[in-house]
């Protein structure tokens, strides 16, 4: 990949209603055709196809698949942002149930994005550094910073036992649940059902519990 295509410059909005439309419309139609196709096969008369709009419209707005991508993965973070209402626990005491509850609302969050969370994983692998491998460290960082807090405030309010390395333990904890989702829901050949959905999110739970507390149950 390029200079250019790793830091896509932005190209200026039209200043109307009916451009911002067409912005939008391509946002949608590079969703659906980087999830169908991933990163690396996606062309740009894919999304012009799936948005119905010309390739000279397409390029009015965006200057090649990297910077539309990257449009989409930036839109899918705000998104995540908003959706996830307050910090991991930060109010909670350590509990099993409420654990179980987080890690299935987490999975069925996973499970509505999961195309789009694989090819943002796809396009972060790449060997030269890129603005994609930005926007999903700031998608999991986010994760792993709001599950540490939590752990510390449990320890520091004597609810589960010292632990001597919180970062990592938050960050090993996160991994593990991050690479479940991403094998298990976003690599899966159709979406999970509600049922393994809330297999997946009983069992980290589970595993979060137990990590934490030094408890069986």
């Amino acid at each position: 990949m390029t200079q250019e295509a790793a830091e896509p410059a932005r190209l200026d909005l039209p200043p109307t209603r009916k451009g911002k439309a067409t912005r939008e419309k391509l946002l949608a139609a590079a969703s659906v055709a980087f999830g169908q196709h991933g990163y690396g096969a996606v062309r740009i008369a894919d999304i012009v196809a799936e948005a119905g709009i010309s390739h000279g419209l397409f390029y009015r707005h965006f200057q090649d698949k990297d910077a539309i991508l990257l449009a989409v993965l930036e839109q899918l973070n705000d998104n995540l942002r908003r959706t996830s209402s307050r910090a991991l626990g930060e109010n909670d005491a350590l509990s099993l149930n409420r654990l179980e509850t987080r890690n299935i609302q987490f999975f069925t969050d996973y499970r509505r994005n999961r195309l789009l969370l694989r090819v943002a994983r796809e396009a972060a692998a790449q060997q030269d550094p890129s603005s994609f491998r930005r926007v999903w460290l700031q998608m999991r960082d986010r994760f792993v910073e709001r599950a540490e807090r939590w752990i510390e405030r449990l320890v520091e309010a004597g609810e589960v036992p010292p632990i001597t390395d919180i970062p990592m333990v938050a960050e090993g904890l996160c991994s593990l649940t991050e690479q479940l989702a991403y094998v298990q829901v976003g690599l899966a050949q159709n979406d999970p059902d509600d049922a393994f959905i809330e297999r997946l999110g009983k069992s980290c739970g589970l595993i979060w519990y137990r990590t934490l507390s030094g408890a069986p149950e």
